[in-house]
């Protein structure tokens, strides 16, 4: 099976080398885990090997100002965004309430001009409520999208009370990835746990994770 770097310290080595390709992973966790450091840190190591990547964003503001965020951190260069890195936004198209085609065909644009290897989905989930008796069909449709043209995706979404990750998409994905930032002792302690990963021999239980402006590191078996 064939696998791409995760770009994330540590990681690779508890999941055979990375992540399968083509796959589709839910990243999910709670608020200041690192969800979006590790997606940085994902595209910009596809970005190292000459792999292109695609972002796309259903909300939280223009492209430039998460290019700002990303930047922050030693690793992300600034020649990379714009040209092997690249955001889409569907922000507008949300607000609008586009049907899911709508959302197939600007997606399937970008993949055909763009040819991303790797690519980021953030807060997916938000479509739901768009799209409704559509959403689980548009869901087979972007994995069979993503298999078909041999990619790998991350999908982040946020922990809601009493659910720890959406189960519309945890259905359609093949790996599925929790980041938690738990309070332990009164004090804040951020980990990382492979609930699942298809065609891979993974490690189980939670592993510690710390966060600085080197990006996200793990610590296998801390």
């Amino acid at each position: 099976m064939k696998r791409i770097s995760t770009g994330i310290p540590g990681l690779d080595s508890m999941i055979e080398g990375g992540l399968p390709r083509p796959s589709l992973t839910l990243l999910a966790g709670d608020a200041g885990a690192g969800k979006t450091t590790f997606c940085t840190q994902f595209l910009c190591r596809g970005a190292d090997l000459g792999e292109r990547g695609l972002c796309l964003l259903t909300f939280g503001g223009p492209s430039d100002l998460q290019i700002k965020y990303a930047s922050s951190y030693e690793f992300a260069k600034s020649s990379y965004f714009g040209r092997e890195i690249c955001y889409l936004e569907l922000e507008e198209m949300v607000e609008n309430e586009c049907k899911s085609k709508d959302y197939l065909d600007k997606l399937e644009r970008e993949i055909d001009a763009l040819e991303p290897t790797r690519i980021v989905i953030e807060n997916l989930s938000i479509l739901e409520d768009v799209l409704r008796d559509e959403y689980w069909r548009f869901l087979l449709k972007l994995s069979h999208m993503i298999k078909a043209r041999a990619m790998v995706a991350l999908v982040t979404e946020d922990c809601q009370p009493g659910i720890i990750y959406p189960a519309n998409i945890a259905q359609v994905a093949d790996g599925i990835i929790l980041l938690q930032n738990e309070v332990v002792n009164f004090a804040r302690r951020r980990s990382i746990e492979i609930l699942k990963m298809s065609g891979t021999s993974h490690h189980l239980g939670k592993h510690a994770v710390d966060i600085s402006v080197k990006g996200l590191v793990v610590y296998p078996g801390l």
